[in-house]
């Protein structure tokens, strides 16, 4: 007896299937299924890899869908539709099309309900209409005929069967299900009945949601993952348990309580009955390019040629094709020649054309990307700006002649403008040929750890510790198999699986029992690798010749627009055209400088691909000993990369990147491109950096054989690129670059027997060529061990010219591309706060928002950058329009009355201007903020009133006699009602308020002097904004000030804290575990420059932590007047950096400046405190409350008070701060004994 499974669901029903498509069919196969069906919820996710999985393997593959069927018009407004289940199977590749043609429909024009509850329908009419080549069953007991059987509606029930029969024929199958509930009883027995009465043959299914018994438990906790809840509810959705995939056998033990044997087997023969009738599916194969309308007389292999050799004139800037360079002439007449044979002349005529688009629209176009950066014909016709015959790029590495398969030409567009390219596309194809395409977030080891924990109610800090225990390698997480066998990485892991438990509470944190690290974690393992979620792909775009609902299903995004519901790896396999349209910001970066450029340099006009142009001329004028030297310009380019001033320059900004680029000192492209191609895992961990970097600066490169310099001479004899490997092969061993490129390939699958056979191939053709055998088994030996290693040498080249540009912009414009720098990244607070760091560094000042200057972005005058409105928070861009149409119609604004008088106050709403206030954007009409504050209500008052009395046409005092509207308003303004006078916020303040606004401190930073002290005293800290590139488990110093602390209680009740801090230029989180956080806590406080030591963590997925060692507070304020209410005065500025405002000399304290309050006393009463004790706010109390108990009455001599620091810094070298005349004594021997019996260190200096 045979049974094939006709109602199956994978893991693309999300949440709910938890079958992985490849154990699926090997389970399918191991029990002798001799057809399978895949019948997700609505959607066809699955269809290709189903097709792939099943090939070579004895299971036909069966491609369907279990849709929702309505009996309505799917545009109706009907509430709550009744939707109902029905499993649709296509029969061959006719159907394929038609059940293509209705799940998209039903996505795009037939969702009903909401949120967690909306379903794409299609209705009966769709189905009747679609209904060639489909085969339909009842479904489950959700569908319309089993749920009237259920209501008693035996009539109804009979109606929609009869219905069926009547549209489908015999491929209308009435569909039997037994997962032991009575209502599958009731129905299966009316379903006999009416198959009988109808003519309708019955099929035996079951609902399969997981593929084995075990697995039941894993399924259970994916649904609890879908709905939130936990598994020790009572009140959520269950599975019966029995919805995995079943044997012929099993299949024969169900129905047998209300179902005859013969009725059974009759069912079960059935399901084999419709797998013989299904047929293959002629759905993948041949390229599938969309037609391009090519000019009258042209075919598009002419179209092409012509484009080609006119492009190639062009870039040599000559008339005729004789006085084209032999190199260049046969290179493009065989590219053509191969590009004609392979026929992808049109492919090359539909991606010149949307790049010609984003040129002649001014969108900014990368130089090239990956392989076809290779192609000569792609640098003629303007697809790339890469020569690759000057880069020894080769053609092959491309497109081979010898393996034909689809050209892949991604490309780099400015990130404002790819949507632009994308509408063209879109317009020019048709809507119905162009869509985006999906991708599907699977649940990685980490992700489904935690998941798993929180349906199963382990506490979320025993979650994290063992996630953060998973290790990742290239943004993967390891896998949970590999974590819990003997080759672990992480023993501590397998430990608590092999033995640990743990205590399950509930919310009132009262015991409700256990449960092991092992049953958790086998649980996760089962689901590990499911999919949760769908997104769409970054760049993928897919264009088609025809309909696209014709061959790949199609639904909505979660944004609106249409996507593909297959992969890119799936539609490149229907033979569909995918192009990667990717947004980089770079290009946006190096066209927004050139703009500035333009308005600061009087209309100059640089292009951006004569840069890397000019290097090569430059290079090669150097090299034939015409000049000595470099143009300033370039040389001043290769001098920031020397130095390692790396900020924002693209692909070098990582200090692990800068420390290399700093000791390899580039002094050409070609040096750039290798370096990025090195700077990856493989090549990192084979050390060949160092090596790179030696020789480049000297040390002696041997070849192998004599052949091998023209090869490798660029990389220095270093085995760099893959298309070294592929002319390695050529000159030596004879291969054609064709062959070579196989070659590549199949070194980087190492299949033994392909190996075997290239290794005899090259070894022999090298031996023919005149190289010894040893040398040439030496060298394959190298190739296939590099050949993990190598890099594309077309990408790497092609992203070194975006690096040069960027550097060369930063180098020689370095005001411009710091405000395009800013621009770009306005959205990212912690790289605007890195780069206004930068600024600080290459002496480029960066100003607050201004009312009157700031226009929407960052904006350049006089060579400061000027912080653009989009930067303040509470601000809409209404509002900013608002302000910049007034300020553009009547100049600028001169006070606060002015400025909310001509502006929309609805649109400029209280809360923003207030904003504006408190951020320092009217600094300059008024800079003390608290008083505008102050103002403000009434300003908006009477500004609201004026409105009322121009729109109502009234006249007030001022205007009456007056000759102006300008003196009107001035006289108006000068009379608008102010509030008393304030003092202005206090500086630190002030500081708060940039932070909360702009989300960093702009016009100071409470750490801006103590990394002048610290670079004084030694100390070398590591920037927040680098942590990450710093190794796991490496020590590291940080000045920093805590934002935010968090006390946690461990299982044991030990006390700890998790610290958020941030310096000048990042933030990061710190972890303080009970041990140090004993010695640490009384330090532990916010806002205050502190120096942390620890170790770096790079367990978590998210960024690097430190784990804290040693946490020493800073006691230093920046430069403020003293503070009548605070304990401490403060520094003087001093021109080495800032000094303490007394210094202890032999015959007492001196200030060591001109001070403001200089005290006439020869008495003092000298208090030691250490750091800690400054900070702390008990001792600050305690000692305040001292100081003023003996602080006597009004009159009266006082004995002033100075703290001195014993421990201020590394060389124990005193310091001295003179306290506010508020905290002065005049019973000095009464607070010394006093002090020092609450346990301060205080004694009397002087006389």
């Amino acid at each position: 007896m045979t049974f094939a499974g006709l109602h199956i669901h994978t893991h693309y029903s999300l949440l709910d299937g938890a079958s992985q498509i490849p154990q699926l069919i090997d389970s399918a196969v191991a029990l002798g299924m001799p057809a399978i069906a895949i019948t997700d919820h609505g959607v066809m996710y699955g269809a290709v890899e189903l097709i792939k999985a099943t090939r070579g393997k004895s299971i036909k593959p069966i491609i369907g869908n279990e849709m929702y069927i309505i009996n309505e018009p799917l545009d109706t407004t009907t509430q709550r539709v009744r939707k109902y289940h029905q499993v649709v199977l296509a029969k061959n590749t006719q159907g394929y099309k038609n059940l293509v043609k209705l799940t998209t429909i039903s996505h795009l024009q037939g969702v009903h309900g909401k949120g967690i509850v909306a379903r794409p329908c299609v209705n009966k009419d769709l189905l009747k209409q679609y209904r060639e080549g489909l085969i339909v069953t009842s479904a489950c007991l959700g569908g319309e005929v089993p749920q009237a059987i259920l209501q008693g509606n035996l009539e109804k029930a009979r109606e929609v069967a009869q219905w069926y029969r009547d549209v489908f024929g015999d491929n209308y199958y009435l569909e039997l299900q037994d997962h032991g509930s009575q209502e599958d009883r009731i129905v299966n027995v009316e379903l006999v009945k009416l198959a009988r009465a109808l003519d309708i043959k019955i099929i035996a299914t079951n609902d399969s949601h997981f593929i084995s018994c075990y697995d039941v438990e894993a399924h259970d906790a994916l649904l609890c993952i879908n709905t939130g809840q936990q598994i020790n509810e009572v009140k959520r959705m269950r599975y019966s348990g029995t919805e995995y995939l079943k044997s012929a056998a099993e299949m024969a033990l169900l129905f047998r309580d209300h179902l005859s044997d013969d009725i059974i087997q009759e069912a079960i023969a059935n399901t084999v009955e419709v797998a013989n009738k299904i047929e293959p599916y002629h759905i993948l194969g041949e390229p599938r390019i969309p037609n391009f309308p090519v000019p009258a007389g042209h075919t598009a292999d002419t179209y092409v040629e012509e484009i080609a050799w006119e492009g190639l004139l062009n870039r040599f800037g000559v008339k005729s094709r004789a006085e084209i360079k032999p190199a260049y002439k046969e290179r493009l007449e065989y590219e053509l020649k191969m590009i004609e044979r392979m026929g992808f002349s049109t492919y090359f005529l539909v991606v010149w054309d949307y790049i010609k688009y984003a040129r002649d629209h001014h969108i900014p176009v990368g130089p090239g990307r990956g392989s076809a950066a290779g192609s000569l014909v792609a640098y003629t016709m303007g697809i790339t700006n890469i020569d690759p015959v000057h880069h020894g790029l080769l053609f092959e590495r491309f497109l081979n002649p010898e393996r034909k398969s689809m050209p892949d030409i991604d490309t780099d567009f400015c990130i404002e403008g790819r949507d632009k390219v994308i509408e063209y596309v879109t317009e020019r194809y048709g809507e119905d040929r162009v869509a985006q395409i999906i991708t599907f977030n699977r649940m990685t080891s980490k992700a489904v750890l935690k998941d798993v924990a929180r349906v199963l109610g382990v506490p979320y800090g025993k979650a994290d510790q063992m996630a953060k225990l998973i290790p990742v390698s290239r943004g993967k997480p390891e896998k949970l198999s590999v974590m819990i066998s003997d080759a672990t990485p992480e023993p501590d892991f397998k430990k608590a699986y092999d033995s640990e438990t743990i205590d399950i509470t509930n919310d009132n944190g009262e015991p409700i029992g256990t449960v092991s690290v092992r049953q958790w974690l086998d649980m996760a393992i089962r689901i590990e690798g499911t999919n949760k979620t769908f997104g769409v792909h970054a760049a993928g775009v897919v264009i088609s010749a025809d309909p696209l609902d014709e061959i790949v299903p199609l639904q909505r995004n979660n944004d609106g627009s249409v996507i593909t519901q297959y992969s890119m790896e799936e539609l490149e396999a229907l033979g569909l055209l995918k192009m990667d349209f990717l947004g980089l910001r770079n290009l946006t970066i190096i066209q927004k400088t050139l703009d500035y450029i333009k308005q600061t340099h009087n209309n100059l006009q640089l292009d951006p691909y004569a840069l890397p142009a000019d290097e090569r001329k430059a290079m090669q004028i150097l090299a034939e000993g015409r000049v000595k030297k470099l143009p300033g310009d370039i040389d001043t380019t290769y001098k920031l990369l020397e130095r390692g001033d790396l900020e924002g320059v693209f692909q070098l900004e990582s200090s692990g990147m800068r420390q290399i680029v700093q000791e390899l000192k580039p002094s050409c492209i070609e040096d750039i491109s290798s370096i990025l191609a090195l700077y990856r895992p493989g090549p990192l961990d084979a050390g060949l950096i160092p090596k790179f970097i030696a020789r480049k600066h000297g040390e002696k490169i041997q070849y192998e054989h004599a052949l091998l310099q023209p090869i490798l001479e660029e990389t220095y004899g270093i085995l760099v690129y893959q298309e070294q490997i592929m002319k390695m092969a050529q000159d030596l061993a004879g291969y054609s670059l064709g062959q070579a490129d196989l070659l590549r390939r199949a070194m980087g699958k190492k299949k033994p027997e392909e190996m075997n056979k290239q290794r005899e191939l090259f070894i022999d053709g090298s031996t023919k060529n005149g190289v010894p055998q040893k040398v040439a088994e030496q060298l394959f030996e190298q190739m296939v061990l590099f050949a993990e290693y190598c890099f594309n040498k077309s990408h790497s080249t092609a992203y070194a010219y975006v690096t040069y540009q960027t550097a060369y912009l930063k180098a020689n414009y370095p005001a411009e591309y710091m405000a395009a720098l800013l621009t770009a990244n306005s959205g990212d607070q912690d790289k605007v706060k890195k780069y206004i760091a930068n600024c600080g560094g290459l002496e480029i000042e960066v100003e607050p928002p201004d009312i009157n200057r700031s226009q929407v972005d960052f904006t350049i005058e006089n060579g400061k950058i000027v912080f653009g409105l989009s930067a303040v928070k509470n601000l809409g861009q209404a509002a900013i329009e608002h302000i910049l149409v007034a300020r553009d119609k009547d100049g600028p604004f001169k006070s606060l009355p002015d400025l909310c008088d001509r502006v929309d106050l609805r649109a400029v709403n209280s809360r923003a201007l207030e904003s504006l206030i408190k951020c320092g954007a009217l600094d300059k009409i008024n800079r003390n903020r608290k008083q505008l504050i102050a103002h403000l209500e009434l300003s908006m008052k009477w500004a609201a009133e004026r409105a009322k009395e121009q729109d109502s046409g009234q006249l007030n005092l001022f205007s009456i006699g007056s000759n102006t509207q300008s003196q009107t308003a001035a006289a108006s303004f000068d009379t608008a009602p102010k509030a008393p006078d304030v003092k202005d916020y206090p500086v630190q303040e002030k500081l708060q308020f940039e932070k909360e606004l702009l989300g960093f401190y702009l016009s100071n930073h409470p750490l801006k002097d103590v990394a002048k002290i610290a670079q004084q005293e030694g100390i070398t800290p590591v920037g927040l904004a680098h942590l990450e590139d710093q190794r796991a488990k490496s020590k590291v110093t940080v000045i920093v000030i805590i934002t935010d602390i968090k006390a946690i209680a461990t299982k044991k009740g030990d006390q700890m804290a998790i610290l958020q801090i941030e310096d000048l230029e990042g933030k990061a989180e710190a972890v303080v575990f009970p041990r140090t956080y004993t010695d640490v806590k009384a330090s532990i406080a916010t806002d205050v420059p502190i120096i942390i030591k620890g170790k770096v963590d790079k367990r978590d997925e998210q960024q690097a932590q430190i784990l804290v060692e040693e946490l020493t507070p800073i006691s230093v304020q920046s430069n403020s007047e003293p503070k009548e209410d605070g304990l401490n005065s403060s520094y003087e500025p001093g021109e080495d950096g800032l000094k303490p405002n007394y210094e202890l000399k032999e015959d007492g304290l001196k200030p060591n400046y001109e001070p403001k309050y200089e005290p006439k006393t020869d008495k003092w009463l000298l208090l030691q405190l250490t750091p800690e004790q400054v900070i702390s706010v008990p001792h600050q109390q305690q000692l305040r409350s001292i100081l003023q108990e003996y602080s006597g009455g009004r009159t009266g001599q006082k004995v002033p008070v100075v703290v001195l620091l014993t421990a201020h810094n590394h060389h124990n070298q005193p310091k001295a701060i003179r306290l506010a005349p508020s905290f002065w004594v005049q019973d000095v021997n009464g607070v010394v004994n006093r002090l020092n019996t609450a346990g301060f260190k205080a004694s009397v200096l002087g006389n």
